[in-house]
C-alpha cells in the first residue's frame, strides 16, 4: 500500500509540473510567441496543454517515481535549447536558465487574458 501512496504522490508531482510544462508550451507554441517557431499558433487553447502536459507527466510520475524529474529537467532543457540554439560545448548555466524561467513566467502572467 505504501508503494501505491509513494506513486500517487510521484504522479501528483509530475502533473503540476507537466501543467507548467503545458503552460509554457502553450505560450511558445500554440500561439506561436517563440523565438524560433514561424507560422500558425498549434493550440491556442490552454486548456489543451495543460491537461494532455499534466496527464503525460503524472503518468510518467507513476511509472518512473524519482526518476520522472529527469525526464522533466530533459524537457525543459530541450526547450530552451531549441529557442536559443545555443552552439555545441556551451551550455546554459543554472543562472541563465532560472532568469529565463522568470522572465517567461511574468511574460505569461502578464500577456495572456482570463478565460473561463
Amino acid at each position: 500500500m505504501q508503494g501505491l501512496l509513494d506513486r500517487l504522490g510521484y504522479a501528483l508531482i509530475g502533473l503540476f509540473f507537466g501543467a507548467l510544462i503545458g503552460v509554457a508550451g502553450w505560450w511558445l507554441y500554440g500561439v506561436a510567441h517563440s523565438v524560433r517557431y514561424r507560422g500558425q499558433g498549434m493550440d491556442p487553447l490552454l486548456r489543451h496543454w495543460v491537461q494532455y502536459g499534466g496527464a503525460i507527466f503524472g503518468v510518467l510520475g507513476f511509472i518512473l517515481r524519482e526518476r520522472a524529474a529527469d525526464v522533466v529537467a530533459d524537457t525543459l532543457s530541450a526547450m530552451l535549447h531549441f529557442e536559443f540554439n545555443p552552439a555545441p560545448g556551451r551550455v546554459a548555466s543554472a543562472v541563465l536558465g532560472g532568469v529565463v524561467l522568470v522572465i517567461a513566467v511574468a511574460a505569461i502572467w502578464f500577456t495572456s487574458p482570463i478565460k473561463g
